[in-house]
């Protein structure tokens, strides 16, 4: 595995601005939160920026320009913009007019303050020789450092950055992944789990000062759809795990305070008049290599999840046959005792019951009849107008992934520590042995909508290239549908910060190699997984063929750090999609 650390870019006078973002910012604190680009179309772009005003709750006139060198002086397009409180002072410009494939440097200024250079491009209106393409996700501001973002900006070769979501969490201090940053003063902001319209702007304010964050957002254009902490743990169409309506009032006020956040402080298109900010849905061309769609997988359409301790329930089988059996005496109707149970019958789970019932029902929706029917059409006019790929910006794991038997796989040691600390953990790892998606919250817990977007792509012949993110853990699937044809593959990014299962079983000394070799065992659409590290996937794609090099990080506790290439999977373009092979 070669280190691929590199000690700086090599792009001319633009990259030492980007990489020292954070020195500017502190000496420009009316730019405190640095500049991004992003939704790049042929001939525009969105260009962003915030200002700090002198005086709280005031307007202010911001001048921006747009140039084709780093220094910003071959202007070719400029303007100024009023920003304010209302929209607490956020700049964004969609600047228009501009020439396809080519690279600019945009900035901002008020009076004779300006902020710090930014380096964007348009996409290519045809042709297209290669697409590098930097995918992120989970990135927590307390959990580490920000390495990720710094190591990316290093780079020099990344034409976009695709943020599938969790750019931010919702928590407070004392909450998920926040007690390693009380140690370095990376403590939540404010210092609650956020609710309110102020609470998500407050926390965007506090990500956006990382240098490292800024240093990436000024080197190349974002595409962005965001997750589900964006919002709120485990979110839906109709509330979330991590909400409480009784006290946190109600879902649909807390969902529209986030999204009002998210598009201010998101360097990302507002929905076109008369759609809703939950139509984060958009699709953007790469020339002819590549059709990008971006999903919208949580709170436009999605159906709750599911959840094994609420809606898998008991049932007597018969011990030979596992056959279900009815037991007809009064008496021993619901006496699940089984001591008390005829000879030969046990009490189990009815998981064939509750994929029948209730897992595979065809009214389970991820992405919503609207955004199913958007998706069918952009896959069926991408193909039709010569695109050779096309790449789902994509929230969860699409990929098939059963639960490994953890009972018979994990040591007993292991499996006695964990059951200690965490009694409720012990009955998931009964459940895994009996054939049970691993995670409910994925594509896994809403089946017949994956079969749908799978239908979609056959019908239009497209070869599906799924970047992914949540799980805190690397993947490299291939994706299959229900009758075994290959749809396309799935690049699974690992997390920026966030910590995966994995350190978590590390604290009672399961190594993550097992862990890994586990999951990877039970589920062959997985061809290689990692939970162990930290980092970023470059996808990168050219009309032959689409390769994800998974670069991980030795550590996020530490500002010195090391980048390696962990591997690399590549597919390959021919009469119908293919899976990954190891490269």
């Amino acid at each position: 595995m070669a280190l691929t650390r590199r000690a700086a870019l090599t792009s001319g006078a633009f990259v030492a601005a980007a990489c020292t973002a954070s020195a500017a910012a502190a000496e420009q604190a009316l730019f405190a939160h640095g500049v991004a680009s992003g939704d790049p179309l042929t001939t525009q772009v969105i260009i962003w920026t915030r200002v700090s005003p002198r005086i709280p709750g005031t307007d202010v006139n911001v001048t921006w320009k747009v140039a084709t060198d780093s220094a910003l002086t071959h202007v070719i397009k400029r303007g100024s913009i009023k920003t304010g409180p209302s929209r607490d002072h956020t700049v964004k410009v969609d600047v228009t007019g501009l020439k396809p494939g080519t690279i600019y440097y945009y900035g901002f200024s008020v009076g004779t303050e300006t902020s710090t250079i930014g380096r964007t491009q348009t996409a290519p209106a045809t042709g297209g020789e290669r697409l590098n393409i930097a995918l992120v996700s989970c990135s927590n501001f307390p959990a580490g450092w920000f390495n990720a973002y710094q190591a990316i900006a290093r780079r020099g070769d990344v034409d976009l950055v695709l943020h599938v979501g969790d750019y931010i969490y919702e928590y407070g201090p004392g909450e998920y992944a926040t007690e390693w940053g009380k140690t370095v003063g990376r403590v939540p902001q404010p210092p609650k789990e956020i609710t309110t319209l102020s609470d998500y702007r407050q926390r965007y304010a506090q990500y956006r000062t990382d240098p490292d964050l800024q240093a990436a957002h000024a080197c190349a254009p974002w595409m962005v759809t965001w997750d589900d902490h964006e919002t709120s743990n485990d979110a839906y169409k109709d509330g979330a795990e991590n909400h409480n309506p009784a006290t946190e009032g109600p879902w649909n006020l807390r969902k529209a305070a986030a999204l009002q956040a998210y598009y201010e402080w998101m360097p990302l298109r507002n929905p076109a008049p008369g759609k809703s900010f939950e139509a984060i849905n958009r699709t953007f061309d790469w020339g002819d290599l590549a059709t990008i769609l971006m999903l919208e997988t949580r709170v436009m359409a999605r159906t709750f999840q599911l959840d094994y301790e609420t809606d898998l329930e008991l049932g007597l089988f018969d011990v030979t046959s596992g056959q279900p059996v009815k037991i007809t005496d009064p008496a021993r109707l619901g006496d699940l005792d089984p001591r008390k149970l005829p000879q030969g019958v046990m009490v189990l789970p009815d998981v064939a019951g509750f994929k029948a019932k209730k897992l595979n029902e065809p009214s389970r929706e991820m992405l919503g009849v609207s955004q199913q029917k958007w998706l069918a059409d952009a896959l069926s006019k991408s193909v039709k107008s010569g695109k050779k790929w096309q790449v789902l910006g994509n929230q969860v794991i699409m990929g098939r992934v059963t639960s490994p038997n953890f009972n018979a796989g994990l040591p007993p040691q292991v499996l006695e520590a964990i059951a200690k600390a965490r009694p409720q953990t012990k009955a998931f790892f009964e459940l895994s042995q009996f054939d049970v998606p691993f995670n409910l919250d994925a594509w896994d817990g809403y089946p017949a909508a994956r079969e749908r977007l799978y239908a979609s792509a056959k019908e239009a012949g497209a070869r599906l290239i799924v970047c992914t993110g949540d799980t805190h853990a690397a993947w490299a699937n291939t994706l299959k549908d229900a009758a075994g044809e290959v749809r396309g593959v799935e690049f699974g990014g690992t997390s920026v910060t966030s910590p995966s299962i994995a350190d978590t079983f590390a604290n009672f000394g399961l190594e993550g190699a097992a862990l890994n070799e586990l999951i990877t065992r039970a589920n062959p659409e997985v061809e290689w997984h990692d939970e162990t590290k930290r980092g970023y996937t470059l996808v990168s794609i050219t009309p032959d063929s689409v390769r994800g090099d998974f670069m991980e990080l030795d550590t996020v506790k530490s500002k010195t750090f090391l980048v390696t290439k962990a591997t690399s999977w590549e597919t390959s373009f021919g009469p119908k999609p293919q899976g990954l092979v190891a490269v």
